[in-house]
């Protein structure tokens, strides 16, 4: 039943997508031509919610097929888009950006101690093996 969810729910997604920009894009670029070019970013955004990627991954993926969109449509229309589609466009992947430094920063001053070599004991080909284990 998840993937019929996942199938509707990217399917209506892709359907609002493209009425909404339908109606913030000139007359010139209608439905017709913005359902294709949009299509690509829900499947693959619907094919990445199937297969479970981790949300950093997804958000990043999501917001540069984004960005690939908006450049398509850009090239195909015949009157420039708004300036304010270009940030639209640029905004997700500025945010996914910025949250992705702002982990990174947080993480570096909390690192590990490094594990020190005496504690690795019982590999197989070491002297003190465990002698439960049974060569192949």
């Amino acid at each position: 039943m998840r993937y019929v969810d996942g199938a509707v729910m990217f399917f209506s997604l892709w359907l609002l997508a493209s009425m909404l920009l339908d109606a913030l894009t000139p007359p010139e670029l209608n439905f017709y031509m913005i359902g294709p070019i949009i299509a690509p970013a829900a499947v693959i955004t619907g094919l990445m919610y199937w297969l479970r990627v981790p949300a950093l991954e997804f958000s990043l993926v999501s917001a540069a097929v984004w960005l690939v969109c908006e450049m398509a449509m850009e090239m195909i229309t015949p009157k420039p888009l708004s300036p304010l589609m270009a940030v639209a466009a640029i905004a997700p992947l500025l945010l996914a950006g910025i949250l992705l430094n702002v982990q990174h920063w947080r993480g570096s001053g909390r690192r590990s101690a490094p594990v020190p070599p005496k504690s690795i004991t019982n590999l197989p080909a070491s002297s003190d093996a465990m002698p439960s284990r049974r060569l192949l």
